[in-house]
């Protein structure tokens, strides 16, 4: 049942904010030109950073309702700033953006010279975020130590490849749903019913709500959204505490992250007849 609560009430709160938050950023001029070349919202994922806390906050407050599958409080904040950290740098990337510079490396050479870009700026401190993570999980948990090292990794990859992956309509998001689903039946066999399912069933019903604007090209998802949702997807990764799942997670981070930095990702789904199905469907 609270599976379910969660769920709607991710899908509720988008919903209902969408239009608020689209009229928002149309009025402060963040905007881009769609492939269509029709201006839309550039950063129409602010939704997630501002709704996902309350859903998170609600989910917390399910223990004096008699849900036992929450989170220790150290996890719960730790996992709060992380992702609200992440959306903050998402927001400053998609208002500072410097199209110039294009991926991880020349950002990072950029800062070497002594310039910092906006994409400098996010790699940097969503790395000394996931630290920050990382170590509340440590203190928390008290697990090894040697763990730290996996988890900042996966937490600072995490929203940089949904990023890169945010160059078509819906394609990010398809990927996200994709990466959910394997993590909740992942977790639902490993250990049935635990906090995971419940912070991933509440962020995919709020995903659904605005995975239609999305698909149809009427908004951008966004640095501030890409960042938000990887870093969840991260954070999510993090928290479920098994070993297996977040070393295989982060070979595929790892893979994916040297893929795109020698060929496109749109490359690669293009050339592939299976790949291009799936990223075309459902786009107008």
């Amino acid at each position: 049942m609270y599976l379910l609560l969660l769920f709607v009430l991710g899908f509720i709160l988008t919903k209902i904010s969408l239009p608020f938050i689209y009229k928002l950023l149309l009025g402060a001029g963040t905007v881009k030109e769609n492939f269509r070349k029709e201006t839309v919202p550039a950063a129409l994922g602010l939704v997630f950073p501002l709704t996902f806390p309350i859903v998170l906050l609600v989910f917390q407050s399910l223990k004096y309702f008699g849900l036992s599958q929450v989170l220790k409080s150290g996890e719960f904040y730790a996992f709060l700033f992380f992702i609200t950290g992440l959306g903050l740098l998402g927001l400053a990337d998609d208002i500072l953006k410097d199209d110039q510079e294009k991926g991880f490396r020349q950002h990072l050479k950029r800062l070497w010279q002594g310039k910092l870009t906006s994409g400098g700026l996010k790699a940097v401190f969503g790395f000394l975020f996931s630290i920050i993570f990382a170590i509340g999980i440590w203190i928390t948990t008290g697990e090894a130590w040697w763990l730290l090292v996996p988890r900042i990794l996966v937490g600072a990859l995490s929203p940089n490849i949904l990023n890169l992956f945010d160059l078509r309509p819906g394609r990010a998001i398809k990927v996200l749903l994709f990466g959910f689903f394997l993590l909740f039946i992942t977790s639902l066999i490993k250990s049935g019913l635990n906090p995971m399912l419940y912070l991933i069933a509440s962020i995919i019903g709020g995903v659904l709500a605005y995975f239609p604007l999305d698909l149809q090209a009427r908004g951008m998802l966004g640095d501030t959204g890409a960042n938000f949702l990887g870093g969840v997807f991260g954070g999510i990764v993090v928290l479920d505490g098994s070993i297996d799942l977040l070393l295989i997670v982060l070979m595929v981070l790892i893979i994916l992250q040297i893929i795109a930095e020698k060929v496109s990702f749109t490359k690669i789904i293009e050339e592939n007849k299976f790949l291009k199905f799936i990223d075309d469907l459902g786009r107008k």
